[in-house]
């Protein structure tokens, strides 16, 4: 009886929270942002129509769209600093990006600060750049159909700019490989 009522009360908890985060991301609470110290890219709510049209947010606060890489292969990793299957999975994605050389762009969408995201990019010296997914995390689960919202998450993006394969956790680097050569 009392392990029911610790997981009733716990189950209780959690979706409150959830609720609250929930009511807060879609733009009904009470907390809204700061409009004016804001910078507009980072300010939209609706989905962009292409993925040439996502956008980026680096870690000093400038805007990027997916049009602004060339490579005709791009792979995004939702990742973080703090999660452990990521940290696992970064030296294969540093590997497959000193590989492919300038065939392809790994790109990561890192949910943490940009000094947290710097430090941990500097010690593993990751070869591909990172943006902050925090604030637009929503936005880009959807448009790179991260569906469960897992970390890590990848997705492969082909020459057109359409989302040839993804995968939720750790991938390896022969995957990483194989999907990549088929692009190519």
């Amino acid at each position: 009886m009392n392990q029911k009522r610790h997981l009733v009360i716990f189950v209780s908890l959690v979706s409150m929270i959830a609720g609250i985060a929930l009511f807060q991301y879609s733009g009904n609470g009470l907390n809204k942002p700061d409009i004016k110290s804001a910078q507009s890219s980072q300010l939209r709510t609706e989905l962009p129509t292409s993925l040439k049209e996502v956008f980026l947010i680096d870690l000093h606060g400038v805007s990027h769209t997916l049009d602004s890489w060339k490579q005709p292969v791009l792979v995004i990793n939702f990742w973080a600093p703090w999660c452990v299957p990521c940290r696992r999975e970064v030296p294969d994605l540093i590997e497959l990006q000193r590989e492919f050389g300038d065939r392809i762009q790994i790109l990561g969408l890192a949910l943490d600060s940009a000094e947290n995201i710097k430090s941990f990019a500097d010690e593993y010296q990751m070869n591909y750049p990172s943006y902050l997914a925090m604030q637009n995390i929503a936005m880009y689960n959807t448009v790179f159909e991260n569906k469960s919202g897992t970390l890590p998450f990848t997705a492969i993006i082909d020459q057109n700019r359409q989302i040839d394969f993804t995968h939720n956790g750790i991938i390896s680097l022969q995957t990483l490989r194989q999907q990549v050569t088929k692009l190519l």
